[in-house]
């Protein structure tokens, strides 16, 4: 690692925040909720704050304010669900710190794919990993329809 040209590091991190927006400023996905690069519900958890971002102004296009405050609202428990869901023991799994323990783990995995652990994880696993969670309607934009 220390001779590698093309060594890369990260931290592997939640982001938790009081609020999403100040102003006119506003967070939206990993900035705003990352449940962790681990979590498998990154890219979901920025759709779904989207829409529901997006629902939120269209349902309160006069008053910025309002429709934030809204985001919050109705997002923040489907992000306490996605953000609850990662257990850091088995982070610590993942990232192994000595040499024995990585050669351990890059063994673990091989073993795991030859034996299309994965694929039979996700044919038993539920298909809505939101939970109970539900995703709200978008109303037409004011002036339409």
């Amino acid at each position: 690692m220390e001779q590698s040209p093309f060594f890369y590091s990260q931290e592997i991190v939640q982001v938790h925040t009081g609020t999403w927006s100040k102003g006119r400023v506003v967070l939206a996905g990993d900035a705003a909720h990352c449940a962790s690069p681990y979590s498998g519900m990154g890219i979901s958890g920025g759709l779904v704050g989207a829409h529901v971002l997006a629902g939120e102004i269209n349902r309160h296009p006069d008053d910025l304010p309002t429709a934030l405050a809204n985001y919050d609202t109705v997002l923040r428990p489907f992000v306490d669900e996605i953000q609850g869901r990662v257990n850091p023991r088995l982070l610590r799994l993942a990232l192994p710190m000595t040499r024995r323990a990585i050669d351990t783990f890059q063994a673990a995995a091989a073993l795991a794919c030859r034996l299309h652990v994965p694929d039979l994880v996700a044919r038993f696993s539920k298909e809505d990993r939101g939970g109970s969670w539900q995703l709200p309607p978008n109303p037409a934009p004011s002036g339409t329809g």
